[in-house]
């Protein structure tokens, strides 16, 4: 457990050697005398315990099995200086008794000084920090569109091909985005979580993978791991470019756990050690660590909103701390066996932990106390996780993937695999559940129905096995296209069938709807023309009585003129008035003449119009009860034919699914296959010879 790379600090010699300059150290002047004293029987040509060579100036920059042990510019990051200085674990030597202060003070010097080999040579750049810290967390979904691994900048053959697949001991998926990250050997793959396909591959080179954990807002992925016994470490990606961002870990054996702040600037790991570990991600350095657990340091996890962490050990212990202080916060009791792994739910109030003791727990964050219990899983729930709605997903010893309310009902039970379930997750949408067993399968089913829809496992296909699997599969298809064909066609030749015989019943509702339409129009005209003959009468007689008021006003008049001239034979002037206002007096009798026949017109117009009134609402009313039956003929013989177009309808869906699973089919053999160089471009032509200049004559 406590191999580290530099167990030969432990050895002193007896005499000190002298320097050449401590102000400005060497390697060659004033570090590898110190090496020589203390480090080189254990880490030197002969022997090399932890993989490390403290014998020359090559070897050490090179570093150990657990990586390098001196980082440019930064001592507290170099483990050859934090061992020997004892501000980190485990102290060398391990009797507890520090090498003379002054060799420590030209190591830490040395290192700050940029790692100078000799007199001569430069000093080393020191690693510039990343800069990854959010300013603030923000709840739920991020703005823009999801991190997804981008075409092109992944290879697609798998990093490790083993002869078979290994135990899914990390697998996660992402909060906001289709992708899934699964532990396999010496490799993190990053699979589609709608279709299974491949998108690339991460490496790991540290041994095991443990644990796989995307940071809250999907854009990094922490994987942590290593070598039983030897070393640990975490390392930090980009999920978009697959960069790596930060490694850390001074770890003397695997991390079991780990997890990044939702703030982005910690990384919280677990081991055997028993202690928890705070990095920093911006430099890689140690923060914190939290000496509480008495067992294996099992699972780690920081809440939603960064304040808390949670962790879980081998014997049982659950501790919840403030994440920035390390201060505990609450000593959650009531597991009996090992935590196997801890989940939060979004609002960062509650914890679910589930453990080898077989029960699920929920604790409540106000007073620590424990809101929920069941049995999940007999002989031990191996993990829990929260999905976006709150509800939890299990698998464990039982083999059996379980889906639960917070009540600890069960929703779903999905089918049981064929060894220990091991990992679970949810993804993005909460759609679907992926866990993966002992036995490296790895399986996504549909929240709703428990349908299947991905199965794969930890060993993925080769570039080639792919490819082949790619050109079986589009032959498959292929030969569905002819059968889905020739389906559709006899599907289509029953309904263009049904359709002929359902002809002389739609033209009938038709022919019945078209004259049932007419007699009404007609009878709503004649209706209109009543009222408006009605409407004319009236005018007319108003007509009446106006001018056979005018004309008796005139035929008054003309009496009086015409009694006038009578009287005064000699007054020519008045005889002539009298000729004109008789005139008058005729024209006025004539138009009351005219309007009393216009009087009667009218009313023989509205005498006709309202004796073929009935008639044609007669008409209309015989027409329209004819429709409903010729219209029931229609649904009747159009239901009969039902299964004949839904037949037709099937079968077109078929072809199209079947011309879909051809196309995707051809595009992921497209994708696998090499696109050949594009040419290069044709040289351009050599210019023409500039004339030669003419030579003058003499």
């Amino acid at each position: 457990m406590r191999k580290l790379t530099l167990m030969g600090l432990m050895l002193f010699g007896l005499v000190t050697p002298v320097f050449a300059d401590p102000a400005k150290p060497t390697f060659d002047d004033d570090v590898l005398p110190i090496l020589k004293q203390h480090c080189v029987n254990c880490h030197g040509n002969d022997k090399q315990k932890g993989g490390l060579n403290a014998a020359t100036f090559a070897a050490v920059m090179e570093g150990g099995g657990s990586g390098a042990v001196v980082a440019a510019g930064d001592p507290n990051k170099s483990r050859l200086y934090t061992l020997t200085a004892h501000t980190a674990e485990p102290k060398m030597p391990p009797s507890g008794q520090k090498i003379p202060d002054a060799q420590i003070t030209i190591l830490r010097t040395w290192i700050e000084q940029g790692l100078r080999e000799n007199a001569g040579s430069k000093a080393m750049a020191a690693k510039p920090k990343n800069d990854i810290g959010l300013k603030s967390v923000s709840k739920g979904r991020p703005e823009g569109p999801p991190p997804m691994p981008i075409a092109g900048k992944f290879k697609l053959e798998p990093l490790t091909k083993a002869r078979r697949p290994g135990a899914v001991l990390a697998m996660a998926t992402s909060p906001w985005a289709p992708l899934v990250a699964i532990g396999g050997q010496k490799q993190v793959i990053l699979q589609h979580a709608d279709t299974g396909d491949a998108l690339g591959f991460l490496p790991f080179e540290h041994g095991q993978i443990n644990s796989i954990k995307f940071s809250r807002n999907g854009k990094l992925l922490l994987v942590a791991g290593g070598r039983g016994g030897q070393a640990g470490k975490a390392v930090l990606y980009n999920v978009e470019t697959g960069d790596k961002i930060v490694e850390v870990g001074i770890e003397s054996d695997a991390l079991l756990a780990a997890d990044i702040s939702p703030d982005q600037t910690l990384i919280a790991v677990g081991s055997p050690s028993k202690l928890i570990r705070i990095y920093s991600t911006a430099d890689g350095s140690v923060v914190r660590e939290i000496k509480k657990h008495t067992d294996w340091v099992c699972a780690v996890e920081f809440s939603p909103d960064g304040v808390l962490l949670a962790t879980g050990d081998r014997s049982a212990g659950l501790f919840v701390w403030e994440s920035f202080t390390g201060r505990e916060y609450f000593s959650l009791r009531g597991h009996t066996a090992m935590i196997t792994d801890v989940s939060w739910r979004d609002d960062s109030n509650v914890l679910a932990s589930c453990s080898e003791d077989g029960t699920i727990k929920l604790w409540e964050m106000e007073n620590g106390g424990n809101i929920r219990n069941w049995g999940a899983h007999g002989g031990g729930a191996a993990s829990v996780k929260f999905s976006h709605d709150g509800r939890l997903a299990s698998t464990g010893r039982d083999k059996v993937t379980k889906l639960w309310d917070q009540n600890g009902a069960m929703q779903k039970q999905f089918e049981p695999f064929a060894d220990l379930g091991l990992k679970v997750a949810i993804n993005h949408d909460n759609a679907k559940v992926f866990a993966g067993d002992w036995s490296g399968t790895v399986k996504a089913w549909a929240a709703a129905d428990g349908k299947v829809l991905i199965a794969a496992d930890t060993n993925p296909k080769t570039i080639a096995e792919q490819i082949e699997i790619a050109k079986a599969a589009i032959a498959a298809a292929e030969a569905k296209v002819k059968p889905a064909t020739d389906a559709l066609a006899a599907a289509k030749a029953n309904v263009d069938k049904a359709n002929a015989e359902l002809a002389p019943f739609v033209k009938a509702v038709t022919d019945l709807t078209n004259a049932a339409n007419a007699a009404k129009a007609a009878a709503d005209q004649g209706q209109a023309a009543v009222t408006a003959a009605n409407a004319a009468i009236v005018t007319a007689q108003a007509v009446v009585a106006a001018k056979q008021v005018t004309a008796g006003a005139l035929q008054e008049a003309a009496n009086k003129v015409q009694a006038a001239a009578t009287a005064t034979p000699a007054n020519a002037e008045l005889k002539n008035q009298a000729t004109k206002t008789a005139a008058l007096a005729k024209t006025a009798a004539d138009e009351v003449a005219a309007a009393n026949k216009a009087v009667v017109d009218a009313q023989a117009v509205a005498k006709a119009a309202a004796d073929k009134l009935p008639i044609l609402q007669k008409a209309s009313a015989e027409a329209m009860p004819k429709i409903p039956p010729a219209q029931k003929a229609v649904a009747d013989q159009t239901a009969a034919r039902k299964p004949v177009f839904d037949a037709f309808n099937a079968a077109q869906a078929n072809l199209n699914a079947v011309n879909a699973e051809v196309a995707a089919a051809k595009a992921k053999l497209e994708k696998l296959t090499p696109k050949p160089p594009a040419p290069a471009p044709a040289p351009a032509p050599a210019p023409a010879p500039a004339p030669a200049p003419a030579v003058p004559k003499k």
